[in-house]
């Protein structure tokens, strides 16, 4: 992904977008085309999943940097609200509609749907004009690179900010991985249990980021950041204490309100800080973090949770991400003032 901002910032960002989406297509055609053959083993779908990861490690900073292209400044925070509400959306509709093909028609098609639905990727980026990178002066992919890892260090607002993003994902994310834990043997409610608490947890998602796109550039971000990520600790914190099935779920419906709020300005504040010759760079090293800690948080509580219990690793990551929020909102009166 690094390499990927440094990239977005050289190379025609167009282009580096269309090619990610028809690779991605490709692959995820080649795992019909194995599956009708009878050949779709463990390995293929590991390296189907290690390139596919590849291909979206050089479109993602692309992405996030054209976003901020394509709207005035004052409106960057209502683009990223919706695009934080268009991914929920997509997560919460995108398995409703493969349950029912795969009930109607199995799992051959499936793969075909998934693989055809790029195609309406590939014709609204050829329909978008997006504007040309930024001259690099001749400097090589390497120095371009460090110029960013050394922007985003000596910056004390893009340094705070991106630890925030790794701290965040990485103390957050866990309860999504380990929800069925506590809906089987916590809640004791089993399969229905999970999906009416996932479901909690998608509502509240796609309401935060509404109120997000709706509340726009206004003063104060900085001080609703942190006390959203604070508040989504002592809520999920709560529900994974919980044992009621119904206070859990309002419980988490106030959690995700809470985070995707809290990412989706956090996630501004980092578009609208990063100098538009830095863009792809400075949101590939955010971006890098954000999404590098969503698995390093799961990789460590597995040990944890088979051991000590769900409910006490889960409430204990909540309880330190509401502490590090707390802490980030007494010391930093700059970020506090944004």
């Amino acid at each position: 992904m690094l390499v990927g901002g440094a990239v977005a910032d050289r190379v025609d960002r167009r282009w580096i977008l269309l090619t990610s989406q028809v690779l991605q297509m490709l692959f995820a055609a080649t795992l019909g085309v194995l599956y009708a053959l009878g050949r779709l083993g463990i390995v293929p779908i590991l390296l189907i999943a290690f390139f596919t990861g590849l291909a979206q490690s050089q479109s993602a900073p692309t992405y996030q940097a054209v976003l901020t292209s394509l709207v005035p400044p004052r409106q960057i925070p209502n683009a990223v609200a919706l695009n934080s509400l268009q991914f929920n959306l997509s997560r919460a509709v995108g398995p409703v509609i493969a349950g029912v093909i795969l009930a109607s028609w199995g799992t051959g098609p499936c793969f075909a749907v998934n693989a055809v639905s790029f195609l309406a990727v590939i014709v609204a980026l050829w329909r978008i004009e997006l504007p040309p990178p930024a001259p690099t002066k001749g400097e090589t992919l390497g120095e371009s690179l460090r110029a960013g890892l050394r922007h985003v260090r000596h910056n004390p607002v893009l340094s705070v900010l991106t630890a925030l993003g790794l701290i965040g994902s990485l103390l957050a994310f866990p309860l999504l991985t380990y929800l069925p834990v506590i809906a089987g043997d916590v809640l004791k409610t089993g399969a229905k249990g999970y999906s009416l608490l996932l479901t909690s947890f998608g509502v509240g998602a796609i309401g935060g980021a509404i109120a997000t796109a709706q509340r726009g550039h206004v003063p104060g971000r900085g001080r609703l950041m942190l006390a959203t990520l604070a508040l989504y600790g002592v809520a999920a914190l709560a529900a994974v204490l919980s044992t009621r099935q119904a206070v859990a779920m309002a419980l988490l419906f106030v959690a995700a309100w809470s985070l995707v709020t809290a990412f989706s300005t956090l996630n501004s504040l980092v578009q609208e800080n990063a100098p538009d010759a830095l863009r792809g760079r400075v949101l590939s090293i955010y971006g890098l973090a954000f999404r590098g800690g969503m698995p390093l948080g799961s990789l460590i509580a597995g040990p944890l949770v088979r051991t000590l219990g769900a409910p006490a690793v889960l409430g204990s990551f909540s309880g330190l991400l509401a502490l590090v929020s707390v802490a980030v909102y007494i010391r930093n009166g700059r970020l506090r003032g944004m």
